[in-house]
């Protein structure tokens, strides 16, 4: 088996440029200034809810070659068999409708009580989960790393020039979890979460955390002021209520893109809007990554890298009439 070093400099030097890559593709949107939220009990408004679907042409997403990072047969049981580990991936649901992508209103001064959502975020089959979520801006992420294998947690804050480091911290291991029990024919291992690393992020905005041992792992989180927010379901759809009656800037994010628009939300009336999200994250051409491959799977000598959890496969969504 090939030994990697488990951190170099071109693995931090590849983790920022993809990440200053990304933000700037993206020209982000604003999410909020401060903490200016005053909170009123039995306070009722209008509601707004919809439909997100996806635009544009989305591409193959970002793979990576597993002998090049830490792990590569217990982090390879998600593969797609050849050897290579895709970046998160979200497939759109019916209509090219977009699962899991954020909804939030910018600048909200005052409306119903937030509720307290401490966020807890796991490391498994070396996978952020979630993969997307929001939370309160003063809440606690709690990371905890459920793997037999060590990760290395880094928080960064997006910015229209980058990203702003915010934490850097090891996740360690359970000391019971060993990677032959995931590994080995005829066992089956137990994940068992190790000692939790807790981190607050003060400041609305968007976070991406991600592992630098292995580049392939990612999340991100929306961090608001006030509880104007919703995730999009299985098939797009999303519903915010109780929303102060005025105008307000929308914003529907998602890794793969983002949209924002003025609306106007009248009392106890309901707003019905669907919402399209242009493709506009990095593309990254398959054909270039993969062909020539001077890192070929055969580093590793006559062992395979199997996909025992998933099989990750990569489908372009059809041009559906909706």
């Amino acid at each position: 088996m090939l030994n990697l070093p488990k951190e170099t400099n071109s693995t931090i030097r590849g983790i920022a440029h993809a990440f200053f890559a990304l933000i700037v593709c993206w020209s982000l949107p604003s999410v909020d200034s401060g903490f200016g939220y005053q909170e009123f009990s039995n306070f009722t408004g209008g509601n707004l809810k919809g439909t997100i679907f996806i635009t544009g042409t989305p591409v193959s997403p970002r793979r990576f070659n597993l002998v090049l990072y830490a792990d590569p047969y217990y982090c390879g049981r998600i593969s797609d068999g050849k050897g290579w580990r895709f970046a998160p991936i979200t497939q759109p649901g019916p209509n090219r409708s977009l699962p899991g992508a954020i909804v939030y209103l910018e600048q909200v001064q005052g409306g119903k009580p937030i509720p307290s959502t401490p966020r807890v975020i796991q490391t498994k089959d070396c996978v952020f989960l979630p993969y997307i979520s929001s939370t309160k801006a003063g809440e606690t992420f709690r990371f905890q790393n459920w793997d037999p294998v060590e990760h290395k947690l880094e928080i960064f804050l997006a910015s229209s020039t980058g990203g702003l480091r915010l934490f850097g911290q090891s996740l360690p291991t359970h000391p019971d979890n060993r990677k032959s029990d995931f590994l080995m024919e005829g066992t089956t291992g137990q994940h068992r979460p190790g000692p939790e690393v807790d981190y607050t992020v003060d400041k609305p905005g968007i976070v991406l955390f991600r592992c630098s041992y292995h580049e392939y792992m990612e999340g991100w989180s929306v961090v608001l002021s006030h509880p104007y927010v919703a995730m999009a379901g299985e098939k797009g759809e999303y519903s915010i209520t109780d929303i102060p009656p005025g105008d307000y800037n929308l914003v529907a994010w998602h890794p793969m893109g983002h949209t924002r628009m003025t609306i106007h939300i009248f009392p106890e009336q309901t707003l019905n809007l669907n919402l399209d999200i242009l493709f506009t994250a990095p593309a990254y051409d398959p054909e270039v990554q993969i062909k020539p491959d001077p890192f070929g799977i055969e580093l590793v000598g006559d062992a395979h890298i199997t996909p025992t959890v998933e099989l990750q496969k990569w489908h372009a969504p059809s041009e559906e009439a909706r």
